[in-house]
C-alpha cells in the first residue's frame, strides 16, 4: 500500500498483554503506526496530534473527561475491565468504541477495523485529518437562525483584523467553535492555533505554561521550555475561561497584549512575539472587575470586540439542524450508518432544557451513532429531566413545618408537608425493599445516586430509620 497514509494511534494502555496485542494489530494492518504516550496523556494528545487514542480506563478515572474537553476532535477507543458502569461512562463521554479486557485478536479486529478504515479514508480526503470541522462546516453552524447569522457576520468582519476578541456565553455554547472560526477565516489560518484553559491549570503553573521558563529557573527546571505564547508565534492563542486567571498573572498578560513582549521565568531579557489573542469566558467580567478580582485595564484591553453566543435553550429551532450535522459528522468519522432520529425523539430534543448546551447535544449525538438506539436517547433525556427537577426542588425545598396549637395551615403549607411525608415514605420503603442498597434504590426510583443521598440526608431518612434496618446492609 505505497500511497496509503499512516494512521497515528496514541497507545495509552498499561496492561502489558493488551498493549502487546494492540501493537501487533496496528503493525499487521500496515497503514497504522504507534505514537507513544508519556505520563501526561492529554498533553501527548495535543502535541503528538494522533488520529485516534487507544486509552485504558479505570474506575474513578477522569482522563476520558479531560480528553473530551481538551482534544474532543480525536476519537477515543476505551479499553476497560468488564464492568457495566465503566462501559456506560465511556459511551456517555463519547468513546468511539469499547474493548473489554482481556483482549483477543478477534475482538480487536471487530471493534477497530471499521473505525481505522474510516480514519484512513479521512486522511486521504482533501478535508484533512480527523473529525475536526473545516471552515465551511463551522460557518454552517452559525447560519441556522437570524441570530446566529448575525454572529457569523460579526465573526467574518473581525476575523480579517488583528483585534482581540472576547467570546462570551455559558459553558458548552460553542465558544471554542467561534474562536476556531475566527482563526480559520484569518490570514493566520496556516499558522498555529494554541488553546489554554485558564481554569484547568493551577495558577502557580499557568505562568510557566503561558510564558515558559529558562533552565535552572526553579527546582526541576532542567531545560528551557517555551511557553504557549512562543508556540503560537505568528498564529492565534485562545485563552479559554479568562475570568479564572489569577490577578498576579493578569498584569503580565496585559504587558504582552500591549507591547508584544514577555519574559520567560528566569530569563534576563524579553522575548518578542506576534500572536493574535482570543479570549472566552462564561463569567460576568464586569462583576469581577467591581469585586477587584479582574483588572479593569485588562478587561478593556481584551474587550475590543465582543461576540456573545446565546444558550441552546434560546435557539431551540436550531436543534434539528445541529442534530443532523453532528450525526452525519460522527457517522462518517466512526464509519457507522444510523437511521435518522424519529420525529418524537427530535421533538423531545427540542423540549429539553440543554443545561450543557451544544456540547451536551454533540455528545448525545455521538452516543446515538455508537449505540444506534433512539429509545436509549429518550431514556437519557427523561432521566436527566427527572434528576434536574429533583435537584431544583432540593435547592428550594423547605424543612417540615410544625404548627402550634390553634394555627390553621394554608393549603400550600399542607401540600408541602404532604409531599415531604410522601417522598420520605417512598424512599424509606424502597431502601427496605433493596436491603439498603442505595445505588439499586436510586435506579428503581429513577434518580441519580447523588440526588438520592442528598434526599436521604434532607428528609432525615437515615438517622431515624436505618437503626432498625442496618443489619440488612
Amino acid at each position: 500500500m505505497p500511497e496509503a497514509k499512516h494512521i497515528r494511534a496514541l497507545l495509552a494502555v498499561q496492561d502489558p498483554n493488551a498493549r502487546s496485542a494492540l501493537r501487533g494489530y496496528l503493525r499487521a494492518r500496515g497503514d497504522a503506526s504507534e505514537v507513544r504516550a508519556g505520563p501526561d496523556i492529554v498533553q501527548a494528545a495535543q502535541t503528538q496530534k494522533p488520529d485516534v487514542i487507544l486509552l485504558e480506563i479505570e474506575p474513578d478515572s477522569t482522563i476520558m473527561y479531560s480528553l473530551r474537553n481538551e482534544s474532543c476532535h480525536i476519537p477515543v477507543v476505551a479499553i476497560a475491565p468488564p464492568q457495566a458502569d465503566l462501559a456506560f461512562e465511556a459511551a456517555r463521554l463519547g468513546a468511539a468504541a469499547l474493548l473489554t479486557l482481556p483482549l483477543n485478536r478477534q475482538e480487536i479486529s471487530l471493534r477497530l477495523s471499521t473505525l481505522l478504515d474510516s480514519l484512513c479514508e479521512n486522511r486521504k480526503s482533501p478535508r484533512g485529518k480527523g473529525t475536526r470541522a473545516g471552515p465551511e462546516e463551522i460557518s454552517g453552524l452559525f447560519s441556522s437562525s437570524p441570530r446566529m447569522t448575525e454572529i457569523r457576520e460579526t465573526i467574518e468582519k473581525v476575523a480579517t483584523t488583528s483585534a482581540t476578541v472576547l467570546i462570551r456565553g455559558e459553558s458548552g455554547v460553542g465558544k471554542e467553535i467561534a474562536a476556531r472560526m475566527i482563526f480559520s477565516l484569518s490570514h493566520r489560518s496556516n499558522k498555529p492555533f494554541v488553546k489554554v484553559n485558564c481554569a484547568a491549570i493551577p495558577h502557580d503553573l499557568l505562568e510557566s505554561e503561558l510564558f515558559g521558563y529558562e533552565a535552572g529557573a526553579f527546582t526541576g527546571a532542567q531545560r528551557t521550555k517555551p511557553g504557549k505564547f512562543e508556540l503560537a508565534h505568528g498564529g492565534t492563542l485562545f485563552l479559554d475561561e479568562i475570568g479564572e486567571m489569577h490577578p498576579a498573572l493578569q498584569a503580565k498578560l496585559l504587558h504582552v497584549l500591549q507591547d508584544g513582549e514577555f519574559a520567560r521565568l528566569g530569563a534576563k531579557s524579553d522575548t518578542a512575539v506576534d500572536v493574535r489573542v482570543l479570549c472566552a469566558t462564561n463569567k460576568l467580567l464586569e462583576q469581577r472587575v467591581s469585586e477587584g478580582t479582574f483588572r479593569e485595564d485588562l478587561f478593556y484591553r481584551i474587550n475590543v470586540v465582543t461576540v456573545h453566543i446565546p444558550p441552546l435553550r434560546e435557539r431551540r429551532n436550531e436543534i434539528p439542524v445541529l442534530t443532523r450535522y453532528f450525526i452525519d459528522r460522527y457517522s462518517a468519522a466512526y464509519g457507522r450508518k444510523v437511521a435518522p432520529l424519529p420525529d418524537e425523539t427530535t421533538e423531545a430534543l427540542i423540549r429539553y432544557s440543554w443545561p450543557g448546551n451544544i456540547r451536551e447535544l454533540e455528545n448525545l449525538c455521538k452516543r446515538y451513532v455508537i449505540v444506534g438506539d433512539a429509545t436509549q436517547i429518550m431514556r437519557e433525556l427523561s432521566q436527566h429531566t427527572v434528576d434536574r427537577t429533583m435537584e431544583e426542588r432540593e435547592a428550594t425545598a423547605e424543612p417540615a413545618i410544625e404548627y402550634s396549637e390553634g394555627t390553621e395551615p394554608s393549603l400550600l403549607e399542607i401540600g408541602r408537608q404532604a409531599a415531604w411525608q410522601a417522598e420520605r415514605q417512598a424512599i424509606q420503603q424502597m431502601l427496605v425493599n433493596t436491603r439498603w442498597n442505595r445505588r439499586e434504590a436510586a435506579r428503581r426510583l429513577r434518580v441519580s445516586y447523588k440526588a438520592l443521598l442528598n434526599k436521604i440526608k434532607q428528609l432525615e431518612v437515615e438517622s431515624s430509620f436505618q437503626n432498625g434496618n442496618r443489619s440488612a446492609l
